[in-house]
């Protein structure tokens, strides 16, 4: 089928203006703009020339057109068309795949264009003038060669013609006209060219389309496309109704920039009016388009909230063409980013807050009006393209198009960006200046002072508040003083307005609220609920009240040397285990006090220091046999009140295998007879093969040093005490004549530690002996039957509880269930005996060392009864409401007897009295 205007649109020739649009509407699924410019063109053509028909055509000419087309159909071939006129054919160049004209044949011109005989009989003057001059200006223009430039025709010379014509007879006027269509659309170019025209020269008079125009002012073709295509044939009809929509479209550009603002808005509700051809262009997307329509319909603006525009307002507004609104959003997240992260910028971060809320409010702004603003963005660009004179097909859509959706994904990444670190630096922003509002004119000094002391007094008064989290806040003072606050201690009084950067200071008042929420509850009256071991407990919050007290008097030199020194203990108090030994580094951490309630526990410290010295002897093969035995002998002899001239223990790296122990004054007249015949004689060899296989002198101390560790570990303090004695007695006497070598002489003091029962009990119950293999089963069983007969003692028995603790101590072997259940055990019933007899100290202890092996809540009640006793009423009211509300119970023991029950009668009525 031959496409005609109708074919096009795929219906019958019609009057109704409606069924041509609903057809034009329905045809632009297969005609896309995007896709098939070129089909969109002849699509519109095909509409408006329907249209311009429906709009002239009487309906009595339109029935007669029908019936005289000699059996022409609407969708007529143009080969039939001009095989039954030969005379009225119109030739028009082809066009080859690669979009070159081809020249016409010389045969298609070599014949003169001669009118028909009716034509030629003719004979007045004028009219023959016309006729006559209408072949001349054919033929001049058939001589011109394909692809000239458009411009070179001109509209004069038709205008001339058409006004010599215009005083025929209305027969001989319509003979006229169908001259010209049969001659005229044979000169026209290819629609290719249509893009080469201005409309400066359109306007005056010059170009192809100024020429159609002309043309269809007197033949009004549009009118009657039937008779041009009965006349030339459709295919150059179809080339001039293309010319004349290209014509069409440079008058509507015209008119609009005269009319000026007036021809793009509706009259009666004042929205934003497109020209059919550029809607869809300039709208360009389907969501927009949709919502164009229906404004215009509703003759209001719909109401559309787009979410994300709330998120990302920016790339939006940038992808609905909101150039300068979109550049704001994003200069707008720049500036609270960085004004978030300037700490010490007051004016920026004061910019930074006013400029979230305003943020905050334009989003909103922008999801409401955004489809607004776009379809108000896409008719400023028509305007532009109709400013500019652009109409033809290729550069008119490209000014429509909003050529910044190009780098919407990167606008999109640069946002996200910019969002996500004002989502970082806002947080921060807001918590220093919420945490420094009320410090600005302060000093510095003053608030770090007030921190560290709150931070002791917290933890002093909060037993489940853990050491950590209080030497990390010390940890992360001495840094900051460092690397932020080098002035301390200097004699300059910095405000904290004038510090280089104020966060850490906000991050140190973080870290004190971290410490201090986990220490409140609600009430003035503070209840300590949780499981605690009252012996280190009261040793830390005495020594921390004291810490206090002598660093809120203290200078900014005297503070900084209390933080250095408390946090130089840290790792002796981590490596600490037990409550005696952890009360034990408390005690030793200075100011040194005796406090009126618990004993320190030296002899602890003694123990923590033997067996860290130990285990970095081991295996230690850089210090001299001199060092180590001297500074062993002194942890063993040295008074209890000077072992804590040896310091905090410090960390070993792995290139310093040394003891990490501070330096100890020796006195080398009071030198031990082994660390003599070390000076004297050094490592010498073996003179006959040692009965050891260990034939290095470093593995042979090794092995001594490992041997001693095994004798002091006991659970008895008598054990330990007497083994003390005998190691340091030992080292203190001068080796035997008969010794060989230094490796000789280290198996012989392995060999005297040995000796001894309780050191070789210890070293069988390790394992670090050879002996008889029982299975681990039939050990627990063993356990278990001790554990029975502790349940059968009606009275305790100290002596032999403790013989049962110096055995089980030992024993790592065994299921650790059973082993902590036989420790909890004893060291309740030995608690319990304690408190038989008033000695609340110690029945205390045993609490804590029943405790910490195993947690049972019938240990808290005469724990609380023993704290009671002493006037610790905070500490006892705790145990006393744990021993009530934990359900842990070990039945372990007649702890479920009418001393309990009597214990938590107080604390029953106390809280009643509370309920409201």
């Amino acid at each position: 089928m031959v496409e005609t205007y109708w074919t096009l649109l795929q219906i019958a020739p019609t009057q109704e203006e409606n069924d041509i649009r609903r057809a034009y509407a329905r045809r632009l699924r297969d005609f896309r703009p995007d896709e098939d410019p070129e089909g969109f063109q002849r699509l519109v053509g095909a509409r408006d020339a329907a249209l311009n028909w429906a709009n002239t055509q009487p309906a009595e000419l339109l029935t007669a057109a029908i019936d005289g087309r000699d059996g022409v159909g609407w969708d007529v071939d143009v080969n039939e068309s001009t095989a039954r006129d030969n005379t009225g054919s119109c030739e028009q160049p082809k066009a080859d795949m690669t979009g070159e004209i081809t020249p016409r044949l010389e045969s298609s011109i070599a014949k003169p264009a001669e009118f028909p005989a009716e034509f030629e009989a003719i004979d007045d003057g004028s009219d023959r003038l016309a006729f006559e001059r209408l072949n001349e200006i054919v033929a001049r223009e058939k001589g011109r060669p394909w692809g000239t430039d458009p411009a070179v025709y001109e509209a004069q010379p038709w205008i001339e013609l058409f006004n010599l014509a215009a005083g025929m007879n209305l027969q001989r006027h319509e003979q006229f006209l169908e001259a010209v269509g049969r001659r005229f659309p044979s000169i026209l170019p290819p629609i290719g060219l249509q893009g080469l025209e201005t409309t400066r020269e359109f306007a005056e008079g010059r170009g192809v389309s100024a020429l159609v125009e002309t043309i269809e002012q007197q033949c009004r073709f549009a009118e009657r496309p039937a008779d041009l295509i009965h006349f030339c044939g459709q295919e150059a009809a179809m080339i001039y109704f293309s010319w004349l929509a290209h014509a069409q479209s440079a008058r509507n550009v015209l008119q609009r920039r005269a009319a000026g603002r007036t021809a793009y808005t509706d009259g009666r509700t004042g929205l934003p009016v497109f020209p059919d051809e550029d809607r869809l262009f300039a709208l360009e997307t389907a969501e927009l388009v949709k919502f164009h329509k229906e404004a215009i319909d509703r003759g209001r603006w719909p109401f559309r909230f787009d979410l994300k525009t709330l998120i990302l307002p920016g790339t939006r507004s940038v992808s609905a063409g909101l150039i300068w609104q979109g550049g704001l959003f994003l200069a707008l997240l720049a500036v609270i980013a960085m004004g978030g992260f300037s700490l010490n910028n007051d004016t920026a971060q004061l910019i930074a807050l006013t400029g979230i809320p305003v943020l905050l409010g334009a989003r909103i702004v922008m999801a409401v009006f955004l489809n607004r603003l776009a379809v108000g963005a896409a008719l400023q660009r028509v305007m532009y393209a109709d400013r500019l004179g652009l109409w033809s097909r290729k550069p008119r859509p490209d000014t429509l198009r909003n050529k910044w959706r190009e780098y919407e994904r990167l606008i999109y990444m640069g946002e996200v960006f910019l969002s996500l670190a004002v989502l970082v630096s806002v947080p921060i922003m807001i918590s220093t200046f919420w945490q420094l509002k009320d410090d600005m004119d302060r000093p510095v000094e003053t608030v770090v002072s007030e921190i560290v002391v709150s931070a002791f007094v917290a933890v002093a008064s909060d037993d489940r508040l853990p050491d950590g989290q209080l030497f990390d806040l010390i940890d992360f003072v001495i840094s900051s003083e460092q690397a932020n606050f080098s002035e301390r201690g200097k004699g300059a009084d910095l405000l904290v307005r004038n510090l280089g950067n104020r966060g850490w200071l906000a991050e140190l008042h973080s870290r004190e609220d971290r410490l201090l929420s986990q220490s409140w509850i609600s009430g003035s009256d503070r209840v300590l609920i949780g499981p605690a071991i009252v012996t280190p407990a009261a040793e830390r919050e005495r020594k921390l009240r004291v810490l206090a007290d002598a660093y809120r008097s203290a200078t900014p030199e005297g503070r900084m040397q209390i933080e250095r020194s408390l946090a130089a203990w840290k790792l002796t108090l981590n490596l600490a285990k037990g409550p005696q030994a952890i009360a034990a580094v408390w005690a030793a951490m200075p100011p040194r006090t005796n406090g009126p309630k618990l004993d320190a526990f030296p002899e602890e410290m003694r123990w923590l220091l033997i067996g860290k010295f130990l285990a970095n002897a081991i295996g230690n093969f850089v210090d001299s046999d001199v060092q180590l035995v001297g500074q062993f002998h002194w942890l063993l002899t040295v008074p209890a009140d000077r072992l804590y001239e040896a310091g905090p223990l410090r960390p070993v790296a792995v290139a310093d295998q040394s003891p990490p122990l501070a330096s100890v004054n020796e006195d080398n007249s009071d030198e031990t007879g082994v660390v003599r015949y070390f000076r004297e004689h050094g490592d010498r060899s073996a003179n006959e093969a040692p009965a050891l296989p260990r034939l290095n002198a470093a593995l042979a101390r090794s092995s001594y040093f490992d041997v001693a560790r095994t004798c002091l570990d006991s659970s008895s303090e008598t054990d330990r005490s007497h083994m003390r004695e005998v190691i340091a007695r030992s080292l203190a006497n001068s080796p035997d004549a008969g010794i060989s070598s230094s490796a000789d002489l280290w198996q012989t003091l392995g060999r005297l530690a040995l000796a001894e029962p309780a050191c070789y009990r210890n070293a069988s119950a390790t394992g670090r002996l050879s002996g008889p293999d029982l299975p681990l089963t039939q050990l627990d069983d063993r356990f278990d039957a001790i554990d029975d007969e502790l349940d059968r003692f009606t009275e305790a028995e100290p002596d032999a509880i403790v013989e049962i603790l110096r055995f089980i101590v030992p024993q790592h072997g065994i299921y650790s269930f059973t082993r902590n259940r036989l420790i909890a055990h004893s060291h309740f019933l030995l608690g319990n005996w304690f408190i038989n007899r008033e000695d609340y100290r110690n029945a205390i202890l045993e609490y804590d060392q029943a405790l910490d092996a195993k947690e049972c809540s019938e240990f808290y009640a005469p724990r609380g009864q023993a704290l009671q006793a002493l006037g610790d009423d905070k500490r006892a009211e705790a145990d006393f409401q744990r021993a009530r509300e934990t359900p842990g119970r070990c039945f372990i023991g007649n702890a479920n007897g009418d001393a309990l029950k009597s214990s938590l009668k107080t604390l029953v009525k106390k809280m009643d009295s509370h309920t409201p």
